[in-house]
Parts: structure tokens; sequence; C-alpha cells
């Protein structure tokens, strides 16, 4: 009987939350395509909400993974320790911006409570972004438009892969930045003026020594794979200034910067700023 009920919770689970985000233990015997195709997802759309499964066709048993909401489904998540609107928004994948505006009462910085019902906003769907072809290695501009933006790596410009869909390790995925080649050690600066979001080692979702800072006026850039960080959480950057240096940490093929930039958290081709 015990098991009866906890297959069906486990339905319940999958298949009449579709509308809400929720996560799912996953069980011996389950498959990545069984589990998205309960959940009314696509693999990619699985992949997507799941950094640790980007470039896999294969789940563990034990992995907690992440059930996103289904497009244009208004949902409400129950705040954790740890979260903060960014953390929320991001992993829903809305912009800061509707996720405000969706949440009010939040506005002006206010802080958020653990167990507080946050109203998570349909997503919009987005225009298509121009990409670059994956695996192209070209050279690139580092000049920036005016003054605003500076390239992370002023001695090299060789962009192994760009912005959008590729494949690596034999799976589709979308890449959300570019990788730029360059030696162990090469020092890492910041593309622009800022506040130090996150300076740590993030090997769970892949990024080994990752940087984020953010902008004034809604951009945020990542610079992750590296081998150390020069910054710490909380400090103001000048652009220019050394945050880190090249490395092959996290889910790396060989010595790269990955170089990301983000407006409100919505992923943009860095090379369109360049």
């Amino acid at each position: 009987m015990k098991n009866v009920l906890c297959a069906a919770l486990c339905g319940l689970m999958l298949a009449g939350w579709a509308g809400a985000a929720t996560s799912y233990r996953v069980k011996p015997g389950d498959t990545l395509s069984e589990i998205s195709a309960r959940a009314g997802l696509s693999v990619s759309q699985l992949q997507a909400a799941n950094p640790r499964l980007r470039g896999k066709t294969t789940v563990q048993a034990g992995w907690v993974l992440t059930l996103p909401a289904s497009p244009g489904a208004a949902t409400q998540y129950r705040v954790r320790s740890g979260d903060n609107l960014t953390v929320i928004a991001r992993r829903h994948n809305v912009s800061l911006s509707r996720l405000l505006q969706a949440n009010p009462q939040y506005a002006g910085s206010k802080p958020i409570q653990v167990g507080a019902v946050v109203r998570i906003p349909p997503r919009a769907a987005s225009a298509s972004s121009p990409r670059t072809p994956a695996a192209a290695v070209r050279a690139a501009s580092t000049s920036g438009r005016g003054s605003s933006w500076l390239w992370p790596l002023s001695s090299h410009q060789t962009v192994s892969s760009g912005f959008g869909e590729r494949t690596l390790e034999g799976a589709g995925e979308m890449h959300y930045g570019l990788d730029i080649v360059a030696p162990v050690g090469t020092v890492v600066r910041a593309a622009r003026s800022g506040r130090v979001l996150e300076s740590r080692p993030d090997f769970e979702r892949g990024w080994g020594w990752t940087v984020v800072l953010e902008h004034p006026d809604g951009w945020i850039t990542r610079y992750a794979h590296m081998s150390a960080n020069l910054i710490k959480k909380g400090e103001l950057v000048q652009r220019g200034q050394a945050i880190g240096r090249v490395g092959n940490t996290g889910r790396s093929t060989g010595p790269h910067l990955h170089f990301g930039t983000y407006l409100r958290w919505d992923p943009r081709d860095p090379m369109g700023l360049f």
C-alpha cells in the first residue's frame, strides 16, 4: 500500500504540477526522457533548468532535479533558505524586472523571508538572438562600443565557442556566452564597473571558479572556469580591474574563460556589445 501511495504522489508531482516549478528526486530505473515526458517538458527544457544535466543523457538515482514551470503558466514559489529574488528569477528563467512586477511588495530591495510565497510570472517568448555557429574559432574585436564595454582578456581574442546552440560531449545545448581561449593564469579584467554578486567555486553548476558582477543599468557579467578569483563578494570594482585568472576548472575542456552577459538575467550575446 505504501508503494502504491508513493507512486501516486510521484505521479502527481510529475504529471499534475506541470504549471509550477518543483523538484523531483530521481529513482532507480528513471531515464531523462521518461522524467521529461511525465513532467510535460522536453529534454532540452529539463537540461536548461538543471545545469548538471547539460551535455548528459543519463541521470543517477538520488539526484534532485528542478522541474521548471510550463511556459505561459503563472505559478507560486515558497522561499527557501539562501534564496533571494535574483536567484529565484534565474531558477525560473524569468527576468528580475518581471519578477518584481509580479511581486511589487519587494520593490526597493526589500528582503524576502524564508517561507514567503512569491508569484512567478509566465515566461514570455523571447525574440531570437543572432547566433554564432557552434565551435567556430574566430578573432573578436576588442574596441567596444564607445567606452562602455571592455574585452575581459586584453591580449587574447580567439573565441572557440560562441553564443547559441552547440554540441558538447555528443549532446546539443545552448551556450549562453563566449569561450575565449587563453593560457592558464592570464589576467581576467572586469568588462565594466560594478559590484561583485558572486566570487566562489561553483562546481555544482559546472562553472568552476566564477565571478559574477552586477552593473548599474541592469547588466550582469559572468567570468567562469577560472584558476583564481582576485576579488570578494560585495566589493565594488572598476572597469578594467583584475578580478581573476584564466583556468580550466569546472565543466571545461581546456584552458579558457567563459564570458557571459545578461540584461536583468536574460542572456545576451556578448559579441553584440563589442
